[in-house]
């Protein structure tokens, strides 16, 4: 290989085409030779088989009845077959029945050989055994030997014919090559020429003579292009450059608008983080501030008030009856009241007050800088005198009044809760005596809350007198139009207190302690009311109960859950405890610790009410949480408030992101279940499906699910 890489590019040429032409002329004359040799072994095969059968046909008969002079007559027209030396009959016992030989041949016979029929090829003949048969019965054998020479002097006469061939081929190759390696090497060897004289002389005008069409020519064309090319280099390069700078400047101005857009998704997350901050300082239903807000308005209110002395007032505001319009006309018409109200509110106040809701129909307004105590009355009085006007709420009139109590700074309290608690010790007073009055707080009145007292007093014995009791909102899989759990929810109608809303009861019993054994009793009933279920057929459905804060606080809550599975016989795993963002929030780390050993039990730990409490997304992740429940505050709006929208679509992004379950609450409409259906939520609930009902009502609802396929919705 080194030798032939080191020849001239002319030899180099004539080596490849008299090597490829002799190869050609051997591969053809090979398989031309052999397929004659194959063909004229054919033709033998042929003959020697056809000759061999006529015989043993024709013989038969002279061989069974032992008549060898027909055996010798049928072999005599062997003599007409020049090429046939020899031809044998033998009996079946091996004898010779008769024979013929050609003149001058003296070879042997061969011993008979039944099995072998096929013609058999030697160095210069061809043999073949072939069975002499009458009635399937084998009575001898014929055997015939033909001479092959010719077949051999046929190979050799082609073989001088085929060596002639390639000797005059390769003479014709080396003339025709010699003369076609100059077409080629001849204008390389000139462009070789003009190389070295421009690698010696720096004469870049010299060009390379010579017009071709072949590739040598484009070759040709080729250099003396990049010898153009090398002349206008410098032209060339400012070009480039010019052509750099722009890309340049381009390039620019796509990042700048890169910048722009990364700005937009900037001040769009930006957006959604103050709507937020919004919803977590405000009240989602009024766009008034919440109870958070309003207490870090009142301490810098107070604040002020202290410095420069002056006075600061606080008006506890409650509507009268606000829950007989709720329990008639529904929530819908309950939630537009309030916001009307809310905006009748803000109309009689002064610019810098604020008017806060605090949660259901209660209300909370900050007068800073008050010259006079009567001047606090005199708004109360407006706000009064306003409200008595008829709300128009989807074509209903309604009449609403409200109790208003005042404290002031600092004859009432010189903090913001002191101030806030002997405000509302003054509304209540205004109830009691009559409703839709105003009360400034005095000092009797801080002997407490005469309706928290009687609550409270009504509430150490309502367990035992079997006065709570249960109640069951489900949770639709609208996917497939199924329930898949019930969430248990506390109840209280006093016998003559009548419906005790749980906004007023719960937080006394967390107050006074009570909420233990309640909770308790809670867990219990639930667990066995699910028990009851599974034994009715429905063993899939889970149940949902909501811990308070001194419940998930107390060190016995382990033991209580425990006790409340094993008594009831119902798994872990079919047991959801929701707590909310306050509860969660109020002691971070022993609520994590208790969450995750409750969890480990094998319950799913959900977060109720997200996004209107104090932790948003910042501890979430840190809380043991499988599920999030989108507050009914975010969804009662949807989709006509494009911020609602957004948010829920915030929070359903972030819980899919940290694969976490959803369930939406509050779902009222069709409009709402679509929207949430489209964003991918499977579990609701909410009034479009059924409000919370007792437990019968629950059965009755799978037993027609089970029937029907589906949930029948209970309005």
């Amino acid at each position: 290989m080194q030798l032939i890489r080191n020849m001239s590019v002319r030899r180099k040429l004539m080596f490849i085409s008299m090597v490829i032409t002799m190869a050609s002329l051997l591969l053809a004359s090979v398989a031309f030779i052999t397929s004659d040799r194959l063909y004229a072994q054919k033709t033998v095969v042929d003959s020697l088989s056809t000759m061999a059968s006529m015989i043993a046909a024709n013989s038969s008969a002279a061989m069974l009845f032992g008549d060898s002079d027909a055996g010798l007559e049928t072999l005599g027209f062997l003599k007409s077959q020049e090429q046939v030396q020899a031809g044998v009959l033998y009996l079946r016992d091996g004898s010779v029945f008769a024979s013929y030989r050609r003149e001058g041949f003296y070879d042997g016979l061969p011993q008979p050989d039944v099995q072998r029929q096929s013609v058999k090829f030697r160095s210069n003949h061809a043999e073949i055994f072939r069975p002499v048969v009458h009635m399937d019965n084998a009575i001898g054998v014929v055997y015939l030997r033909s001479d092959i020479n010719a077949v051999h002097d046929r190979l050799i006469w082609f073989l001088g014919i085929v060596a002639a061939i390639l000797a005059v081929s390769l003479l014709l190759a080396f003339a025709l090559s010699s003369q076609l390696q100059r077409i080629i090497t001849d204008p390389l060897l000139r462009l070789s020429a003009i190389a070295r004289r421009i690698s010696t002389e720096k004469n870049f005008a010299l060009r390379v003579s010579g017009s071709r069409r072949d590739e040598l020519g484009h070759l040709i064309n080729d250099f003396n292009c990049m010898l153009e090319e090398i002349q206008e280099r410098d032209e060339q390069l400012k070009t480039y450059q010019a052509e750099l700078e722009d890309r340049v400047a381009m390039r620019t101005q796509e990042l700048e608008i890169a910048n722009n857009e990364l700005a937009t998704s900037k001040e769009q997350a930006e957006a959604v983080a103050k709507r937020m901050e919004y919803h977590a300082h405000h009240d989602a239903l009024t766009g008034l501030p919440n109870r958070v807000l309003l207490n870090d308005r009142i301490r810098l209110g107070l604040a002020q008030a202290r410095r420069q002395q002056t006075m600061l007032a606080l008006l506890f505001l409650d509507l009268d009856r606000f829950k007989i319009i709720n329990d008639s006309l529904g929530h819908t018409i309950g939630d537009q009241l309030l916001r009307n109200i809310s905006k009748r509110l803000k109309t009689c106040l002064r610019e810098g007050d604020t008017v806060a809701r605090l949660g259901g129909d209660e209300f909370m307004i900050l007068l800073p800088d008050m010259k006079s105590a009567s001047d606090a009355g005199k708004i109360g009085t407006k706000i009064i005198k306003s409200l008595t006007e008829p709300v128009n709420c989807n074509g209903h009139e309604l009449h609403i009044t409200t109790s208003v109590g005042i404290s002031i700074y600092p004859f009432d309290g010189s903090d913001a809760e002191t101030l806030v608690k002997h405000a509302d010790i003054s509304m209540y007073r205004a109830k009691e005596i009559g409703r839709n009055k105003l009360v400034y707080y005095t000092a009797e009145m801080n002997a407490g809350s005469r309706k928290k007292l009687a609550l409270e007093t009504n509430l150490r014995s309502a367990l035992e007198k079997q006065q709570l009791h249960l109640v069951y909102q489900p949770k639709i899989d609208i996917t497939r139009n199924t329930i898949t759990g019930v969430e248990a929810l506390l109840r209280w109608d006093h016998p003559t207190l009548g419906y005790v809303s749980p906004l007023d009861f719960i937080p006394i019993a967390e107050e006074s302690g009570l909420i233990i054994p309640i909770g308790e009793w809670v867990v219990r009933t639930a667990f066995s009311q699910l028990r009851e279920w599974h034994d009715a057929g429905f063993g899939e459905l889970t149940m949902a109960v909501n811990l308070s804060s001194a419940q998930l606080s107390r060190p016995g809550l382990i033991e209580i859950l425990n006790d409340a599975l094993a008594n009831s016989g119902i798994t872990a795993d079919k047991v959801e405890l929701e707590v909310t963002e306050n509860v969660a929030m109020r002691n971070i780390g022993s609520a994590i610790m208790t969450l995750e050993k409750l969890k480990n039990m094998g319950m799913s730990i959900a977060m109720d009410d997200f996004g209107t409490g104090y932790s948003s997304l910042g501890y979430l992740r840190k809380l043991p949480v499988d599920t999030v429940k989108i507050d009914r505050s975010f969804v009662s709006e949807i989709p006509e408030s494009k911020d609602d929208a957004l948010i829920a679509q915030t929070i359903i992004a972030m819980a899919h992101s940290m694969n976490l379950s959803l369930v939406v609450e509050g779902v009222e409409n069709v409009r709402q279940l679509n929207f949430f259906r489209q964003q991918g939520c499977r579990v609701v609930q909410g009034y479009l499906f059924s409000k919370p009902v007792p437990a019968a009502d629950i059965l009755k609802i799978l037993r027609t699910q089970e029937t029907t396929g589906m949930v029948n919705m209970v309005k």
